[in-house]
Parts: C-alpha cells; structure tokens; sequence
C-alpha cells in the first residue's frame, strides 16, 4: 500500500521536474540574453546561459521518459547556482532576493520534506548574511531586511512542507479506499489487478537460468453460506476479518486478497509446486484446528484450495476463470482439501 502511495509520489516529482525544467530553462536564458546584451553584466550571462541549456536538457530527457537521480540534483543546483550568482553581484533594488524565496517550496518538492528543510537552512546561513551587509545601514535596515526574509523564505518553506505531507496522507486515504477490501483490511481485485499488470511488464530474462516461480493460493471458505443463514451476516463479517487474520499470521508478506464474497487469494514468490502445496496444506489444518469465536459463538469453518502457476502474458481475467476452475475442482472432491492445477496460457478468454 505505502509503495503505490511513493510511486504517485514520485510520478508528481516527476511531472514537476519535467515542466519546470522547461520553465527555468526559458526564463533563465531570457535573463542571460538581458544581462549580456542590455546590462553589460557577459559573466552572470555567460553562467545563466549555461544553466538553461541545461535545464532545457533536462526537460528534453524528461519529456522522452528519462529522469535519474542526478538530474534532479543538477536541476536544484542550477537554480540555486543562478538565483544566488544573480542576488550576490546584482544590485539589492534589483529585487533579485525575491527569486530566492522560490527555492524552499521547489527543495521540499523535488527533494522531499526532510531533505528539502537541509537544503532550506543550508542557503538560508549565506544569504542572510549578504542580506545584512548588502542592505543600508539607516533605521535598522539590516536588521529588519533580515527579519522579513527570514519569515517569508521559512513561511514559503512550511507552507509547501503542509502542502506536501497533507498530500501524501490524502494519496494514501485514496489508494486505501480504492485498493483495499474495507471489511477484512485485505486487498481488493483492483490491486491485483495492478499485481498483474506489473507482472506482466518484467520481461523474462533469457539468461537466468532458473525463472523465479509464482504461485496462487485461492482460498474458499466451504459452506459459508450456511454461516451466514445459521448464524447472520454480522457473524459471517467477523468470520471473514478473522479469516484475514489468520492468512496474515500464516503468511510473511502483504499479498492477501479478497476476490469474492467468502473467496481469498495468497501470492507465492519464487515457491516450488511443493513448497506451494505444503503452505496450502498448513493454511488448510490451521483452519481446520481454528475455532473463530464471535458474538460469543464458537464457529468451525474449513477452506478448499486451488493452486496455480502463474504464468507471463496471462490475462487477469483468464485467471480468474482457470482459478474459480480449480477451485471448484477442489470443492467437487469433497472439499477441505487443497487441489493443484495448472494454469494454462493458451486458453483464450
């Protein structure tokens, strides 16, 4: 769950990146074209126009899917490089400080929250202290310079830092919402779905000499709806949350889904046919041996389950359909019992 929540995360960093490279690059450059042809000043234009073709660059890598690591952190140093260059030589009326009020939202976004506040402060030392020599020394000029940049560039700060960890909460409301089975706390088909599709891009590596495995459990409870008619739909919701406690507790990782009414789906990664069914089997006897006790009832429930190779290229709706297969083969054997069965790729949906 947290790791779709980072990648939203990071696919807005890299939106960001992508425009305000082109942005910054554009006016950096029209203030290169300034600074040489009307203000005389060929060194900070020079400079400027090294940084915008850079960031231009970036834009251009950006804009054909190419963002790394280092990009990002050149991005931030040209426009550092050039904000403080620009504030250091200009004239303080040329009201070139203002640009460096930018800067803390741009570290906070682009670096995240806690690395943005180091890069915050970090600037903040040197330009507070040409700030105060810079200014005039009438009427506590320096002094009241300072003051009002302190709080405007840390105001800028906090409020993109805000801004920021309020949106990954919401991302993360969001992503829970629509990727998570509200009763049991599993999750839902639409996040293996998304298991699916993932799957499906990692290409094989012909080189590899043993391919990794994957394998499903499909968990049915058997005659669940006996328990709902014997005892109610608010027993049978607490059989299903129990349920998902118990395959959490009997698994080491987080891919348990709810496909179905009473129906469960546990991801197996690099797990031989017998190592799958040996964990199917413990599932099986520990629910077997379970008794789910709830609204002062004491309930025994069994579970059928199918396993099935997952296979690359296969349709999540082919799998859905060879899995209920399966699984009803297990039940049509008498049930509680785990059944094995391939999964075929070449059966058309």
């Amino acid at each position: 769950m947290t790791s779709q929540t980072n990648f939203l995360l990071l696919e807005t960093r890299d939106t960001l990146h992508k425009w305000l490279s082109l942005v910054t690059g554009v006016l950096i450059l029209f203030f290169s074209f300034l600074n040489v042809a009307i203000l005389n000043q060929a060194t900070i234009g020079a400079i400027e126009a090294i940084f915008g073709l850079l960031n231009l660059y970036f834009f251009r890598s950006a804009y054909q899917g190419k963002i790394y690591k280092w990009h990002s952190y050149m991005l931030i140093f040209s426009l550092t490089t050039t904000v403080f260059y620009a504030f250091y030589f200009a004239d303080l009326r040329a009201g070139s400080i203002y640009w460096l009020l930018i800067l803390p939202p741009l570290y906070c976004l682009l670096t995240g929250p806690k690395l943005g506040l180091f890069y915050t402060i970090l600037l903040s030392i040197p330009a507070i202290s040409i700030l105060f020599i810079k200014s005039d020394t009438t009427d506590l000029i320096p002094y009241r310079s300072v003051l009002n940049f302190v709080l405007a560039y840390f105001l800028s700060y906090a409020i993109c830092y805000l801004y920021e960890t309020q949106y990954a909460k919401s991302s993360l409301l969001l992503e829970k919402m629509a990727f998570q089975d509200p009763l049991t706390g599993a999750q839902n088909r639409h996040a293996l779905k998304l298991f699916f599709d993932d799957f499906n891009k990692d290409p094989v590596d012909p080189f590899q000499e043993e391919q990794e495995e994957t394998r499903l459990l499909i968990i049915d409870i058997d005659l669940f709806k006996k328990v709902n008619d014997e005892f109610g739909h608010d027993v049978g919701d607490s059989v299903l949350i129990e349920m998902a406690e118990l395959l959490r507790y009997c698994t080491d990782n987080d891919e348990i889904y709810r496909i179905g009414g009473e129906e469960f789906l546990i991801i197996l990664k690099d797990h031989t046919s017998t190592q799958a069914f040996d964990f199917a089997e413990k599932i099986r006897k520990t629910v077997e041996n379970t008794v789910f006790r709830t609204h002062q009832k004491n309930i025994k429930i069994t579970v059928s389950i199918g396993i099935a190779e997952l296979k690359k290229g296969q349709s999540f709706r082919e799998f859905l359909r060879v899995a209920d297969k399966n699984l009803y083969s297990a039940k049509n054997k008498g049930r509680n019992l785990v059944h094995y069965g391939a999964m075929s790729v070449t059966e058309a949906v």
